[in-house]
């Protein structure tokens, strides 16, 4: 008997994807993220809660589709679910909030604590 939950393809087809889809859930597991980001935006970089919205929201979707691309199993699915529904939440709330805002809000150490979780589960997978 199969478990098609714990089918593993041999390899993805976007590793690239997946090694962001893990910074940006480093960014939201971090303990100070504003730092972080205040840091990365000195080096030129763009990084702020804003940025993270859209790379779940709007640039990628990481649903069941994803899987094989640049997730490899829906329970990985379910784990971006829990962590886009959180910031989701945090949007209707918030819809043009900034960076304090956001890491101010009630909700955060839940997505906090979310993202700590599937950080390490994709990082032990990959």
């Amino acid at each position: 008997m199969t478990d098609n939950h714990s089918f593993l393809p041999a390899s993805i087809a976007n590793p690239d994807k997946r090694q962001e889809l893990i910074l940006y859930l480093k960014d939201l597991a971090a303990e100070d993220p504003e730092e972080l980001w205040r840091n990365e935006r000195e080096q030129g970089l763009v990084s702020d809660i804003d940025q993270i919205c859209h790379f779940f929201f709007d640039d990628n979707d990481f649903d069941e589709g994803a899987v094989g691309y640049s997730l490899l199993d829906v329970n990985e699915v379910e784990a971006i679910g829990e962590v886009k529904a959180l910031l989701d939440a945090m949007l209707v709330d918030l819809p043009k909030g900034d960076d304090a805002a956001f890491v101010s809000h009630h909700l955060w150490p839940r997505l906090r604590a979310k993202a700590q979780e599937a950080q390490s589960a994709f990082e032990a997978r990959s």
